[in-house]
């Protein structure tokens, strides 16, 4: 359990006898003043402590993760990311120059782009090829494996950042355009649309990108590297650059693929999403945050296969994608993307 995901409404995190314990009120309140204890977590099994909607910690609990090295992330109930507290990052000044002298630096910042997409269109095909090992004989779905192929190859040829963007585009029409084809329960997909996500589908991939980007941004963090500052999306105030850019790698082989199998296997039904009122589109209930914030943390320790045979979990991948992108600003080796085996 590398995230610990609290919530339970009204739910507090303490920190008690060297341990977590969430703890909430009393269906008829605190019975001699001691609160219902929900669960126990050992420290040192967490990197991050997700807090979802009225939820709370005491500071004890927020001092003791700061100093085992846990995060803490506040979320709205409908899924917005709010926040996030971290340990003390490390000191790595020249770490921070190298970065910032790669990133002002057209032709390394471009090179980077062009190793990260080109690995995204790859990936995309990976995902691609697993559903066409089920369902053979579809031409739509044959047909977008060598569009995906083709923008592979001119992602590694193009000489300019706008140039890199139009082929990533390409690539992800196509992609999303054959998707559907791996949902086959009540939840199917269309096409990828967001702000508001109109449909379940759509929801859950956005909700699961912005988890899967916290925990990358936590880690960029930690490594010592300014999560604002990237090589592919543009800096803007609030966006953790860095972190999305390194996100492009896992969006399709982890998030895509977690949807999916939640979706299939009905861990995920149609009755647990209601409409969002303030933001638009539709949204997850509590009973289907838990469910999907169940799936999620089995998933994260589910071992994903590379294209090289190695087998990994998400948070490891994501944590040693982000030593070799120090690594990369450094000198010391050129940035080497994460490929999933089909």
């Amino acid at each position: 359990m590398p995230t610990l995901y609290v919530t339970e409404p009204g739910a507090t995190v303490r920190f008690s006898g060297g341990v977590l314990h969430v703890t909430a009120a009393h269906e008829s309140g605190e019975k001699n003043g001691v609160p219902r204890l929900l669960l126990k977590v050992e420290p040192h099994r967490l990197e991050l402590v997700a807090l979802v909607g009225k939820v709370h910690i005491t500071v004890d609990a927020l001092h003791l993760c700061l100093s085992k090295g846990i995060g803490v992330a506040w979320f709205a109930w409908n899924g917005h990311f709010l926040g996030r507290m971290v340990p003390e990052a490390a000191r790595s000044g020249d770490l921070r120059i190298a970065q910032y002298r790669t990133m002002v630096d057209l032709a390394g910042s471009l090179d980077l782009a062009r190793r990260v997409i080109g690995a995204k269109c790859g990936n995309a095909g990976a995902v691609l090829r697993t559903i066409q090992s089920n369902q053979p004989g579809l031409e739509d779905l044959s047909t977008a494996l060598r569009s995906l192929a083709e923008q592979r190859e001119r992602v590694a040829d193009c000489g300019s950042v706008e140039s890199l963007l139009g082929h990533e585009g390409v690539a992800a029409s196509c992609y999303f355009g054959v998707l559907g084809c791996g949902f086959r329960g009540d939840i199917g997909f269309s096409g990828r649309q967001r702000r508001p996500p109109p449909d379940p589908a759509n929801a859950l991939l956005s909700f699961g990108y912005v988890l899967l980007g916290n925990l990358i941004a936590g880690y960029v963090e930690a490594r010592g590297l300014d999560p604002s500052v990237g090589f592919f999306h543009a800096p803007r105030p609030g966006r953790a650059s860095l972190a999305l850019d390194l996100l492009e790698e896992f969006r399709h082989p982890v998030v895509d693929r977690f949807v999916m199998r939640v979706c299939n296997l009905r861990r995920i039904r149609l009755q647990m999403f209601e409409p969002d009122l303030e933001n638009g589109g539709v949204r997850l209930t509590r009973e289907g945050l838990k469910s999907f914030f169940q799936a999620w943390g089995e998933y994260l320790e589910r071992p994903i296969q590379e294209l090289n045979g190695e087998k990994l979990t998400p948070s490891a991948l994501m944590r040693r994608q982000v030593n070799r992108m120090a690594m990369a600003l450094r000198g010391e080796d050129p940035y080497q993307p994460f490929l999933l085996q089909d």
